[in-house]
């Protein structure tokens, strides 16, 4: 009789102990994470008016809330009239994933050296942790002391 007490006691605790252990999930499923960008360029196509070489450039890729994912500062260098620059690499900054590129934007700030007027064609090449790329086109873009900066949206610049 006692074994009998010693096995009912020893499967009500196994029960008991087992219980916690074998809940089920919620039924809740957790989406992966959207691809993130991992390395961004831009190159600027210079029309009839270039910049001089102590204007910097700083151009940033935006968010939808204006969070800063990623930036490129450049200057000393002077981008000659009909000329195409090397393609410049950003600074990543924060995640920007792929589900931001809708309402994402692209801010072009120029910081003249005295009176300067710079036209360009701007391409941007973004790359994702899943190995997409995107790549954007904007065009006839002027930059000078009266309009130094310009923001740009994403969605309607992407090239197919």
């Amino acid at each position: 009789m006692t074994r009998f007490f010693a096995i009912s006691a020893l499967a009500a605790a196994l029960t008991a102990a087992g219980c916690g252990a074998t809940r089920q999930a919620t039924g809740a499923i957790t989406a992966p994470a959207a691809a993130a960008l991992s390395s961004a360029t831009a190159t600027f196509i210079t029309r009839d008016n270039g910049k001089d070489r102590d204007s910097a450039v700083t151009v940033q890729l935006l968010r939808a809330n204006a969070e800063l994912g990623a930036e490129l500062r450049h200057t000393g260098t002077e981008f000659d009239d009909n000329t195409t620059s090397a393609p410049l690499a950003f600074s990543l900054s924060s995640p920007f994933r792929t589900t931001d590129i809708d309402a994402g934007q692209v801010r072009v700030r120029m910081t003249p050296d005295g009176q300067d007027d710079w036209s360009f064609d701007m391409r941007l090449m973004l790359q994702f942790s899943d190995g997409t790329t995107r790549n954007y086109f904007w065009n006839d873009i002027r930059l000078n002391n009266a309009a130094p900066e310009r923001t740009l949206a994403l969605s309607p610049a992407r090239v197919p």
